[in-house]
């Protein structure tokens, strides 16, 4: 892995001078934004039973369908369009520095836009001094269950670029399977709910994959191991069948 921090690095600044990378963030911060004040108007309204980083952070995934895929779809697929992978996997560099820089570049990218939101409570608390608005625990948790299932979804858009030449391809698989996993995990668990005799299996299985469920036990302060180990393998899973699909395409 002698070349990973100089691919880390071109990576990084690869993303830093595309005008997409800017445009993606500017909406994701407005679209946060207002998330966070339709909370705040919530409260204003009415007392609620959970506190607002908690109804804040449970919004977390709206964007994430749609970040993901502009932030990952260009890393592979537009280089083998170009035919710049090739080139690159004829020197020293092998095919795990390469993925393993673009998914690093790609999720420290994503974390840095997550962590920009917390100036939302802090700028809300300086002028309204309540410590329900700056709960710590609740964001603490919040905010390490985005940085533990960002690896899954970063991965996720890696390995879509992976798999074709065509940055539209990548970008539309990548919000599918996102959006497969964020929203359908829920839907299946419901409808296996609702034969409980016939699918007590797979209701306990569908119970690792429910983004919603995992977000709220994280904001509460719950930490349990098994979303942590589904989403560390998951990454794990997708990054390698991306190297794979870098290999297989030498």
């Amino acid at each position: 892995m002698k070349h990973f921090f100089t691919l880390l690095k071109h990576e990084l600044r690869s993303i830093l001078i595309s005008p997409a990378t800017y445009l993606a963030a500017f909406f994701f911060l407005i679209i946060m934004g207002l998330i966070y004040q339709f909370v705040l108007e919530g409260y204003n309204e009415g007392p609620q039973e959970m506190l607002p980083s908690n109804i804040f952070l449970n919004a977390f995934f709206i964007p994430v369908v749609f970040l993901v895929p502009l932030l990952t779809m260009r890393s592979i697929a537009e280089e083998r369009r170009q035919g710049l992978m090739d080139s690159l996997l004829t020197t020293p560099i092998n095919s795990i520095e390469l993925v393993a820089s673009k998914f690093f570049a790609a999720y420290l990218f994503y974390m840095g836009l997550y962590l920009l939101t917390l100036a939302y409570p802090a700028i809300t608390y300086y002028f309204f001094p309540d410590d329900r608005i700056l709960d710590k625990a609740s964001l603490i948790g919040g905010y390490t269950f985005i940085s533990i299932s960002g690896l899954l979804f970063v991965g996720i858009g890696i390995f879509a670029s992976s798999v074709t030449k065509s940055q539209l391809i990548a970008g539309i698989f990548s919000f599918s399977l996102l959006f497969g996993l964020i929203f359908g995990g829920n839907s299946l668990s419901g409808i296996a709910t609702g034969y409980i005799d016939q699918f007590a299996t797979l209701e306990s299985l569908l119970e690792y994959v429910q983004i919603y469920e995992h977000v709220g036990d994280f904001s509460r302060g719950v930490l349990d191991t098994r979303p942590i180990i589904f989403y560390l393998s998951g990454a794990l899973l997708t990054l390698s069948i991306a190297v794979l699909a870098v290999d297989h395409k030498r």
